[in-house]
């Protein structure tokens, strides 16, 4: 369980003994710039779970985000592997603003059913921000 969906159990935890509507405030969570564009990418490929790590530095020579996608279960995402990536990248970057990045990788990742966290398959697409914003 990442530290994101944590916060989130937590805050539904805590909330729900408040007066206060928390099925609002799950909805205003989920609806932030936290979870921006994960639910258009999750629903290109039918993944199971993504994972958003951004990388800046003060020169943005070097700002990268990592998206690792898990699970995919479209049928032909294996086939086309490489233009489904970029369709990712560019729906997310699209739908989070993040056109002052400079570059965005794509991780593909298949895990075993049996054991989770072993991974079975991994492939990676590095994409110039500014190129997929120019189409």
């Amino acid at each position: 369980m990442n530290k994101f969906s944590f916060l989130i159990l937590f805050l539904a935890y805590f909330l729900s003994g408040c007066s206060c509507n928390p099925e609002a405030l799950i909805e205003l969570i989920a609806k932030s710039s936290m979870f921006k564009g994960q639910g258009e990418v999750m629903a290109i490929g039918h993944f199971n779970r993504i994972e958003a790590n951004f990388q800046k530095d003060l020169s943005e020579e070097q700002s990268k985000i990592e998206l690792k996608l898990y699970n995919g279960q479209l049928p032909e995402l294996y086939e086309n592997e490489a233009n489904i990536a970029r369709k990712c990248a560019k729906t997310y970057i699209e739908a989070t603003e993040s056109q002052d990045y400079k570059k965005i990788e794509i991780f593909i990742i298949k895990t075993s059913e049996d054991i989770p966290p072993q991974t079975l398959y991994q492939s990676s697409y590095l994409f110039e921000v500014a190129s997929l914003s120019e189409e």
